[in-house]
């Protein structure tokens, strides 16, 4: 069958969206500067990093959250970024004495 107005082919079933899968994320970063989040997210749209930022309207520091597939990636990408921040690391902090 086909739409008596514009002769295009009716559809009699729609298809299903699929899923969205669960995304695993990890903090690699916080801030409390806007400059360095429009940055961060202008870098990470444009390489397809999957990211968000926690507490971006509501809390300080800003802790910028990215899937666990990309962490890598995303800490080469923000490697040469001189954002005003505090590393999410796994390394341990040493205390000095």
């Amino acid at each position: 069958m086909v739409c008596r107005d514009c002769n295009v082919p009716l559809v009699f079933e729609r298809q299903r969206e699929p899923k969205p899968g669960f995304v695993n994320y990890q903090e690699i970063l916080s801030t409390n500067n806007a400059a360095d989040i429009a940055i961060i997210k202008s870098l990470f749209d444009s390489e397809g990093i999957v990211y968000y930022f926690l507490g971006e309207h509501f809390a300080f520091p800003i802790r910028l959250m990215v899937n666990k597939d990309q962490v890598e990636e995303a800490r080469g990408l923000l490697k040469d970024l001189n954002a005003s921040n505090d590393s999410a690391d796994d390394s341990e902090e040493t205390e000095e004495t």
